[in-house]
């Protein structure tokens, strides 16, 4: 691995950890925990099906932002640390949309739960210390393409 590549990927995980951590209590679907929340929130069918669509519409939304990320890494300079600082700043914007499609993502499930999975929801939250989403209706918003 080339030294520079190193530090930018060193640099990248400096600011996605320090950099203004929410406190949004996120579910993140789609990711590794998916089925971790099937299982906790005892998702029904009907909550099952309208999830993997959402899932599919993230993951589709989010191809052209990885593109330009990896477009990015690729292409920009990296040989001082006013080029990485450089990199960080274009990178930050990407990153914040796809957390941003991803949190929608999350409160378009959280406006399908019912009253018991929306209070354990609440709960885990609390336990965790992180402020919960309100749930809205799928229609109220979609991930941009």
């Amino acid at each position: 691995m080339k030294l520079n590549h190193f530090f930018s990927i060193l640099l990248f995980f400096v600011i996605y950890t320090s950099n203004g951590q929410t406190t949004d209590c996120t579910l993140g679907i789609g990711g590794k925990d998916t089925e971790t929340i099937i299982e906790v929130f005892q998702l029904s069918e009907e909550q099952l099906v309208q999830m993997e669509g959402w899932i599919k519409e993230l993951k589709k939304s989010n191809e052209g932002i990885q593109e330009q990320i990896d477009d990015l890494l690729e292409k920009h300079p990296q040989s001082n640390p006013e080029e990485l600082e450089t990199l960080a700043q274009k990178f930050k914007p990407l990153r914040a949309q796809i957390l941003s499609n991803s949190k929608k993502c999350d409160q378009k499930l959280l406006g399908i739960f019912n009253e018991n999975q929306y209070r354990r929801y609440i709960s885990l939250c609390g336990e965790a210390l992180r402020k919960p989403l309100v749930g809205i209706s799928a229609e109220e918003i979609k991930i941009p393409e």
